[in-house]
């Protein structure tokens, strides 16, 4: 089980990374910090790729690296824009529908229908989500269910959710084909430069500040512990299992979000976190 230490290094991490952009995102343009948070993972990944060496590097490794990077350049995109207009507590905790959304390929294509921990683990991602706005109910049994709908930052996150069911698939296929720091510093090296036109897009847009350069470092960094811990935990055991835990930042999100952004209503979203991320602990050991 010494894959379980590095998705838990992946899902503080995650919780870490997300913060920080959201934090960033008060300084800098939605696109500067996609590319922080991707592209500057670049100095620390090629660190250790130099110090473990080139892998072989299998044929299926190009086709699958690419997808998930053209993904991610729209995932990233709008993880970053949710976080910068909605609280981190009604944002982040709906990447727990990724596994769910995965789910339904297998529905429409393949005609398999969830078993009873499948649904019972689908149950607890959506009472989660509804949770969460339970402080709402006051006004409706449907206003948690409204207030889902009107909260632009939670319909990017579900977007978000649903595109990276797509690149979790080929994340792993590029993992094993080559090294967690191989992928990782192709990865971000692709993902930088062809997300360059949109950085210098938002740099004219909003010029950045000196003191805001080494925090975008500082942005990759946390991006650089969650993906480089996550592809290295995938290695060792299955995907859906290593997200499953990733997923639990959530929980640390809403943590972050009452912290260091004073956001309110901290019980419920809590609540809310923890029931969707059993929810997904549920689907993974299915």
């Amino acid at each position: 089980m010494t894959w379980v230490p590095i998705a838990i290094v992946t899902a503080i991490g995650f919780a870490a990374s997300g913060s920080y952009a959201k934090a960033l995102s008060r300084n800098a343009h939605t696109y500067v910090v996609t590319w922080g948070l991707i592209a500057l993972v670049l100095p620390w990944s090629a660190l250790l790729l130099l110090k473990q060496g080139v892998p072989a590097v299998a044929p299926e490794f190009l086709r699958a690296a690419m997808i998930s990077v053209v993904v991610n350049m729209i995932a990233v995109t709008l993880q970053v824009k949710a976080l910068s207009i909605s609280p981190l507590s009604l944002t982040v905790p709906f990447l727990a529908f990724t596994p769910l959304f995965m789910l339904v390929p297998s529905w429409i294509v393949l005609k398999e229908a969830p078993d009873a921990l499948g649904l019972t683990g689908i149950l607890l991602i959506v009472a989660g989500g509804y949770a969460i706005h339970i402080d709402k109910i006051r006004s409706g049994f449907l206003s948690p269910l409204k207030a889902i709908a009107s909260e632009k930052g939670s319909l990017l996150m579900l977007l978000v959710a649903a595109l990276w069911s797509i690149s979790a698939v080929h994340d792993k296929v590029a993992t094993v084909a080559s090294s967690p720091a191989y992928f990782t510093t192709f990865f971000s090296l692709v993902f930088g430069v062809l997300y360059a036109p949109l950085l210098f897009v938002g740099l004219r847009k909003r010029p950045l500040d000196r003191a805001t350069w080494p925090r975008l470092l500082l942005l990759g960094l946390f991006a650089a512990v969650m993906i480089l811990s996550q592809f290295t935990a995938i290695e060792l055991t299955l995907a859906s299992y290593v997200i499953a835990i990733k997923r639990a930042g959530m929980v640390l999100s809403v943590v972050f979000g009452y912290l260091f952004f004073k956001e309110r209503h901290l019980r419920a979203r809590l609540t809310g976190a923890m029931l969707m991320t059993v929810g997904v602990v549920v689907l993974a050991l299915r």
